[in-house]
């Protein structure tokens, strides 16, 4: 038995008993939004910035996808100055005005803690410019978590759907034998997860309405680079893709 995979496995049980709805419940707004001309934004900082890549311009995935993905926040320019600037105010304003985001369009904030200025900041702005908002957070995380600095409230308690990862506070879940140490963080692999089964969705409420999904194909096999060239040309200019 590996032990990682054990506990993935049960976690992934426990997210589909318990989360199933609010999954459903965030991929029927993007389906809406991306049906009547949308995009959909996602964002994340640290190592949450993953899932906005996970989903953006990769073969099986929507076209439309906006992952907002502002280097300074990324582990690669400095894990410590990002984390100093996830809690900086005012800094979630320039970045979500710079996505370019429109009114009845969906953004999915990815943040474990769901406790820090740049993604709390930008769930409230993005309500007063008229998008749907979903956290993608841990709520035992969340839950244990101090206020961040200046900060009233956290990720879950101010977005229109909230889908929780289910993992432990601290993310880390299996302890080293012998010691007091956790390792074997969970939000990254349940996150993707989360996110692909969202995609799935989406895709099937394209093909309830009769529409083709606006799906990439890989651009390693016949075809592909055409196809993928259409999808480009009609979604580029607002996801980045050219």
């Amino acid at each position: 038995m590996l032990e990682f995979f054990k506990v993935g496995r049960e976690l992934l049980d426990t997210v589909e008993q318990t989360q199933a709805a609010a999954i459903r419940e965030a991929a029927a707004l993007i389906a809406e939004s991306l049906m009547r001309g949308g995009v959909w934004h996602v964002f994340g900082t640290g190592h949450s910035h993953f899932l906005g890549e996970e989903v953006y311009y990769r073969a099986g995935g929507l076209a439309p996808v906006n992952a907002i993905l502002f280097p300074a926040l990324m582990q690669h320019e400095g894990p410590a100055t990002s984390t100093k600037l996830e809690r900086t105010p005012g800094l979630a304003k320039i970045i979500l005005d710079k996505a370019g985001p429109r009114p009845g369009e969906v953004l999915t904030l990815v943040s474990n803690s769901g406790k820090n200025a740049v993604p709390v900041e930008m769930a409230l702005y993005a309500r007063e410019l008229g998008l749907k908002t979903v956290a993608l957070t841990s709520l035992n995380q969340s839950r244990a978590a101090s206020l961040g600095a200046g900060q009233k409230q956290k990720l879950y308690e101010i977005c229109d759907v909230v889908i929780d990862n289910c993992g432990s506070a601290g993310d880390a879940a299996l302890q080293v034998p012998g010691t007091e140490r956790m390792t074997a963080a969970t939000s990254s692999f349940v996150g993707i997860a989360i996110m692909e089964q969202i995609v799935y969705l989406v895709c099937c409420a394209y093909a309830d309405a009769g529409i083709e999904p606006p799906v990439f194909k890989t651009a390693n096999l016949p075809g592909g680079d055409e196809w993928n060239a259409r999808l480009i040309e009609q979604y580029g200019s607002r996801v980045n893709l050219r």
